[in-house]
């Protein structure tokens, strides 16, 4: 895994996560309660202790959006805590999720104390916006098939368990789910997935989808 790859608190010193984890609320938030809300004030940044959390922001025709996943050690709402605006996405829970809540005063304090986590905190920031910039070049060059062939590979290599000769992904997963991640319709989606089934790409079950041939994906998304 590389260090962009690896969630915020297991990149700090462990007396700096230490301090962090000793400043935090600790919660526990049902599976699909909203954790953080689009359009609140950011007073609170969250680490995400146990479980996965998605971030969804949604269109002018309140169409939901998803833009990315985070698990264990994650952070969120860092960006509005740091900026004194108001937060750009609504964060779920997809699993029952254990989280801790911080004021964005403390966070901020944290961070001049422990200046090492702050520059951690840059190297993330700046990952995000390089994933977040990929992702919109993907949106004006690919098709959808190529966008949901990319996505797969992503969930498979940081969501999947080897299931027999594939990897299954290892969350519960809809058509009208992988459309939001992917800007595509759900007709689309199934479409798609009905094409990589009889290629042999994939293949899948009730809400379970296992990639069967990854180099196929690789090959049709470009990275072959």
């Amino acid at each position: 895994m590389s260090t962009g790859q690896i969630p915020f608190l297991r990149q700090l010193g462990s007396e700096d996560a230490d301090a962090l984890v000793g400043l935090i609320r600790r919660r526990k938030v049902r599976r699909s309660q909203p954790i953080l809300r689009a359009g609140a004030a950011g007073e609170e940044v969250v680490l995400v202790l146990d479980g996965r959390v998605k971030l969804v922001a949604y269109g002018a025709d309140h169409r939901e959006v998803v833009l990315a996943l985070r698990g264990p050690g994650e952070l969120l709402g860092d960006m509005a805590a740091l900026s004194g605006q108001r937060r750009t996405a609504t964060v779920v829970a997809v699993d029952d999720v254990e989280v801790g809540f911080l004021r964005a005063d403390d966070f901020r304090g944290f961070l001049r104390e422990h200046p090492d986590a702050a520059l951690v905190l840059i190297r993330t920031l700046v990952r995000r916006l390089s994933e977040a910039t990929r992702d919109v070049v993907d949106l004006a060059t690919r098709d959808s098939v190529g966008r949901i062939a990319k996505r797969l590979l992503e969930l498979s290599a940081e969501h999947g368990a080897p299931a027999g000769p594939g990897r299954r992904i290892e969350l519960s997963l809809s058509q009208d789910e992988l459309a939001r991640w992917t800007g595509a319709t759900r007709e689309t989606v199934s479409r798609a997935l009905r094409l990589m089934r009889q290629l042999g790409w994939v293949a899948t079950d009730h809400r379970t989808i296992t990639v069967l041939d990854a180099a196929a994906l690789r090959e049709r998304v470009g990275e072959g």
